[in-house]
């Protein structure tokens, strides 16, 4: 299986990663993952294994561990129909525990 690329696009809250990763999706093709879409829509899929402890942590205001993040990142890399596995994924990493895990 072909290695996906990925750029990270990082910022602030309002900071217009969004609009940025629609306008690059335009013009290249790029599939656009945003990890806190990917983190909500886990967290009310009925059933979910991790779905209880995504609601605490956004309750919280804390991290959701970086293990749930990549494997939500990971699983819909996997499921894209994107021929070119190139990814923009926006809101992670958030902090260095989140690069570190991304890159075992």
């Amino acid at each position: 299986m072909q290695k996906p690329e990925v750029i990270f696009i990082l910022g602030g809250p309002g900071a217009g990663k969004g609009t940025t990763c629609l306008d690059i999706v335009k013009k290249t093709g790029y599939v656009h993952l945003s990890a806190g879409d990917l983190l909500r829509e886990e967290r009310m899929k009925p059933g979910s294994e991790f779905g209880e402890l995504i609601e605490g942590h956004i309750k919280n205001g804390t991290i959701v561990p970086v293990a749930i993040t990549c494997s939500l990142l990971d699983r819909a890399m996997q499921t894209s129909e994107c021929k070119h596995k190139r990814f923009l994924i926006d809101g992670f990493p958030r902090n260095q525990d989140n690069l570190e895990g991304w890159t075992k």
